[in-house]
């Protein structure tokens, strides 16, 4: 039984493979920017959280290797338990170079020998830079070099005037470093004209803000050298927070930013329906529906889909909460009998109205909620008015008056919101032509007519498959999902 969506697989020769978020076309022309950068350079990737951000980033390692590229990934977030990100970054970038390398040929040799220069004058830079306690603070996660740790050691005993040798010895062994650093991508790039050194930073908005802030100074300090490309993962709006909330909520953490960002990509949002798509068929969707042996599977499938997908783009919402909810549908459709009914624009509906706002759901189910409020809020969603977008209003309009109005036929008991437009179709004339009527008289029209589909002749059917469905979400509150 698959409720959770896995970690997705990035194929080596074909790493946009399983790209479910039509972002494929972004990789050339980024990548082409990156072959064609001069000088050291930092390019942010901004997105928000839970917008797919960390997987194109892994795609595009991938692609970047390919491409000839020395090419690491970081996830900052993972690795901030580490007092000091140098000794991270650096980690990471001595694999990659490794793995660039082994794959390099008869100029392995050549890139190892740099290789270990580079790793001599870092071991050099740690003495001046990383605080004895790495070892304590980590628990031994980290495996310092036991002459390193004598140099910390021996820098830890030492007086005032050692420490300013030291820091002497330090801005010193910091250009070195640079030109260390320079020197390797010298040779990357004598192999093969247009790679660079790349190194990926991802969920730096994510980490605690002193890390944060201490690796974007180790980057503008260290890796300041020809030859060598930064992108930053972030989503600027929450890094901007956490700076913030180190230096006061007045502080120009954008202007702050710019000292170690060169330029800003905002990775632009999926289209309407694409991830819906793709996590309808992971967790097989339309394999459960056709399981319930309904007349017309086909069209409740789609309609869960456009409805379902349709609502969670309309309002925005990030590719993380698009997986919950539909993670929720497919634990509520496992509770179904054989012969039960999906009932798809109220499971739709409902699952969303949760996720999107859970007042305003609570509310809702015990009907204490104000129509015209609601419908004004619905109305309002950031891309509703998206071509894409396969919701019609009205029948979502008449959904919601039909769970409100207890019996059509009973004056004393309807509802003022649909007796409104009950006395506006009345008002029209049978020979009047549907061209020729109002936007209004076309609505109440419009409205009149899904009303009576959903409940003429079958009031009881939807009621009893509303309160039906709400057992059933309301079952899936008691799941607990661990990470």
């Amino acid at each position: 039984m698959q409720i959770r969506h896995a970690k997705l697989e990035i194929p080596q020769d074909d790493p946009f493979k399983n790209d479910a978020l039509g972002r494929k076309d972004l990789e050339p022309p980024l990548t082409q920017f990156v072959t064609q950068a001069s000088g050291p350079f930092v390019l942010a990737l901004d997105a928000s959280w839970g917008s797919g951000k960390t997987t194109f980033l892994e795609m595009w390692q991938v692609k970047l290797k390919q491409e000839g590229h020395i090419c690491m990934y970081l996830n900052a977030w993972q690795n901030d338990f580490v007092p000091d990100p140098l000794i991270a970054i650096v980690g990471e970038l001595k694999k990659a170079i490794e793995d660039y390398a082994s794959q390099s040929g008869e100029a392995s040799i050549i890139i190892s020998e740099q290789m270990k220069k580079n790793q001599k004058i870092f071991d050099l830079l740690l003495k001046h830079i990383v605080p004895l306690s790495v070892k304590i603070a980590t628990h031994g996660l980290i495996n310092i070099e036991p002459a390193i740790e004598k140099l910390i050691a021996d820098t830890a005993s030492s007086g005032a005037e050692s420490l300013i040798n030291n820091y002497e010895k330090g801005k010193s062994e910091i250009k070195e470093f640079r030109k260390a650093l320079g020197d390797l991508a010298n040779q990357v790039a004598s192999l093969n004209p247009s790679a660079k050194v790349v190194i990926i930073i991802d969920e730096l908005d994510r980490c605690r803000p002193t890390y944060a802030i201490e690796l974007l100074e180790r980057v503008k300090h260290l890796f300041d050298a020809s030859g060598v490309v930064f992108i930053l993962g972030i989503d600027r709006s929450q890094l901007n927070h956490s700076i913030r909330s180190l230096y006061g909520s007045e502080f120009d953490a954008t202007g702050y930013l710019r000292r170690f960002i060169d330029l800003d990509y905002r990775l632009p949002e999926p289209k309407v329906g694409n991830y819906c798509n793709y996590l309808f068929k992971f967790f097989g969707i339309e394999n459960l529906v056709r399981k319930f042996q309904v007349q017309n599977a086909d069209y409740e499938v789609n309609q869960l889909r456009d409805y379902l997908g349709g609502l969670m783009s309309a309002a925005s919402m990030s590719l993380r909460v698009q997986e919950q909810i539909v993670a929720r549908l497919r634990i509520v459709l496992q509770t179904f009998q054989i012969h039960d009914s999906v009932f798809p624009i109220t499971l739709s509906f409902l699952l969303f109205l949760r996720d999107w706002n859970s007042s305003i759901y609570s509310d809702f189910i015990e009907k204490k909620i104000d129509i015209s409020n609601l419908l004004i809020q619905i109305g309002d969603l950031p891309k509703l008015n998206d071509s894409s977008i396969k919701v019609d209003l009205d029948l979502i309009e008449a959904y919601i008056i039909a769970v409100f109005s207890n019996n059509i036929f009973d004056n004393d008991r309807i509802h003022p919101h649909l007796k409104k437009y009950l006395d506006l179709n009345k008002s029209l004339s049978d020979s009047k032509k549907l061209d020729d009527l109002s936007n209004e008289e076309k609505k109440a029209k419009s409205i009149i007519r899904h009303i009576n589909n959903l409940l003429d002749n079958r009031n009881n059917r939807f009621f009893t498959g509303f309160e039906t469905i709400l057992k059933r979400i309301d079952f899936t509150n008691d799941f607990v999902s661990y990470d």
